[in-house]
């Protein structure tokens, strides 16, 4: 019952007070909660986070494997998938900004 006010929250970080109406945040309006409302996020996005990661050498993928021999003689070698001592991505820029796909705005090409 209680939770309904951050579900809107997340679905429309666009609103704003019509005491703002440039939609610039103060720092000290910040923690005076649900009353005083600002925007909380613009409508361009400018970046994502990124979905690959770095392994030791520098090398950029979404998973790595090294190949495992086999302990017998006349076995296949197999290939195992390396989990450890990689680094995430992080933020990876747009070229061009996009809209932020909960702005409520409709857009119509006429």
């Amino acid at each position: 019952m209680g939770s309904n006010a951050s579900k809107i929250m997340k679905k429309f970080p666009f609103i704003s007070s019509s005491s703002n109406p440039g939609g610039l945040i103060d720092c000290d309006s910040q923690h005076h909660g649900l009353e005083s409302s600002k925007i909380i996020a613009g409508p361009m996005v400018l970046s994502r986070q990124g979905s690959m990661f770095f392994d030791e050498d520098g090398d950029l993928a979404h998973e790595f494997y090294e190949e495992v021999r086999p302990n017998k003689k006349g076995s296949k070698a197999k290939m195992k998938r390396i989990q450890t001592n990689l680094v995430p991505q992080g933020e990876v820029p747009y070229q061009c900004p996009r809209l932020h796909s909960d702005y409520p705005v409709i857009l119509h090409q006429v």
